[in-house]
């Protein structure tokens, strides 16, 4: 199960492309706004650093950091200029998991919510106004 964000009503992923990820509160560690285009490369130095950690969890599946980021990586390849950095994560999942693909539900949503947070645990598990 995945740990919701603590603090704030809004989810953190926008409902417009481009919008940037809200501010949210995570075991009282703030992050900086993170936008859909930095999700590539927060991927990919999660990957780096802990290749085998589960990224994501959805129905029976999980999926690694490091397939993640192999997703990610030929998405780019094939297609990257013409989807945009916001949208390889995405799109990237939803080739793992084919029925994050059904936008009717939003699991989209909760899911890319909750990689955000395991995400800024993963690769900032101190405080980011900690880190000097």
């Amino acid at each position: 199960m995945f740990r919701r964000a603590a603090r704030g009503p809004a989810p953190l992923w926008g409902t417009s492309e481009g919008e940037m990820l809200r501010k949210f509160d995570v075991a009282g560690m703030s992050a900086e706004e993170i936008t859909a285009e930095d999700l590539p490369r927060l991927v990919a130095d999660a990957a780096a650093c802990q290749p085998d950690r589960i990224a994501v969890t959805h129905g029976a599946g999980t999926t690694t950091y490091a397939r993640l980021h192999g997703e990610v990586v030929k998405l780019d390849a094939a297609m990257g200029i013409l989807l945009g950095r916001a949208s390889l994560v995405p799109i990237a999942l939803a080739t793992v998991f084919p029925a994050l693909a059904d936008t009717a539900r939003g699991d989209l949503r909760d899911v890319l919510d909750a990689l955000v947070i395991d995400l800024v645990d993963c690769v900032a598990p101190e405080p980011l106004s900690a880190a000097g």
